[in-house]
């Protein structure tokens, strides 16, 4: 009786340790510090809900941070690999918020000539290098198909964009002419990667390169930048023609995260950047 006695007390004395070590390690584990990355995608998820969606895109924007919370890790090593490995700037987030100066001018463009593979509306055209390396091989592919791909408009200066939105005012008056053209500043144009095809109006979306485009322009990193349905959400009614480079993993991520809108990426992409935490020496 004596030995079960103690036996008892050894077996509550042990059984409380082991739930005190349970209960230490899993306090430890509770209180264990989010890593930077981790601490980076708060801040950058909570930026990119605040932004003032329209509100019948509510629940599409819940269900884009629903997966991306949901698959933290992955999400994660993606944003990372596609904002590190941007050597050529791809991403500036440019719209009816957010413009560049009345100066910029990317260094490297290159004017469009004659050539083999796409034909050219004009003379005074021009694309950054990657851009239009890009262009040359979806235009290749295209002929391949029975397809020519023509160029009708590329970058644009600011001086070049204030003076198309002010003759867009006076053919269709002010708040129009904010749907179809961008004001100075903050045109996709003015950064050398977007690219207008065609006949620049909705016809070409039933037309044979229209068409093609439509399916294959990702394949060469080309993304659609005003879908149909989306002006609440980009600023601009549907432009079947315009055309922005942001590269193939760009375009994959935008597919797999994004609901395939260009606009919800770049923004994404703009809100990580600006959550990055400073260096030790600035912080």
């Amino acid at each position: 009786m004596k030995f079960s006695k103690i036996s008892t007390l050894k077996g509550i004395f042990l059984f409380g340790m082991c739930v005190c070590l349970f209960a230490c390690t899993k306090t430890e584990k509770e209180e264990e510090p989010l890593s930077p990355e981790k601490v980076q995608l708060i801040k950058a998820v909570n930026s990119f809900n605040a932004i003032k969606h329209d509100s019948a895109f509510s629940e599409e924007i819940a269900e884009i941070i629903r997966n991306i919370n949901g698959n933290e890790d992955a999400f994660i090593a993606e944003i990372q690999a596609l904002v590190e490995n941007d050597a050529d700037d791809l991403f500036t987030l440019i719209d009816k918020k957010h413009s560049v100066s009345k100066d910029f001018v990317p260094v490297d463009l290159v004017p469009l000539v004659k050539n083999d593979a796409y034909p050219i509306s004009r003379t005074d055209l021009s694309l950054r290098i990657c851009v239009e390396q890009a262009l040359k091989e979806m235009a290749l592919a295209a002929r391949k198909d029975g397809i020519s791909l023509l160029v009708s408009s590329t970058f644009r200066s600011y001086e070049y964009q204030d003076k198309l939105f002010q003759r867009w005012v006076a053919i269709d008056g002010l708040e129009e002419a904010e749907r179809e053209s961008a004001r100075p500043g903050t045109s996709q144009h003015q950064l050398g990667t977007a690219i207008d095809f065609g006949s620049i109006d909705d016809d070409y979306a039933v037309t044979k390169p229209g068409r093609w485009l439509a399916e294959n322009a990702e394949r060469f990193g080309f993304s659609l930048s005003f879908p149909k349905a989306y002006e609440p959400v980009t600023g601009y009614r549907w432009e079947c023609w315009h055309f922005r480079y942001i590269g193939n993993d760009a375009v994959a991520m935008q597919k797999k995260w994004f609901n395939d809108v260009q606009q919800y990426l770049l923004e994404f992409v703009y809100c990580w950047k600006a959550s990055q935490p400073l260096p030790e020496s600035e912080s």
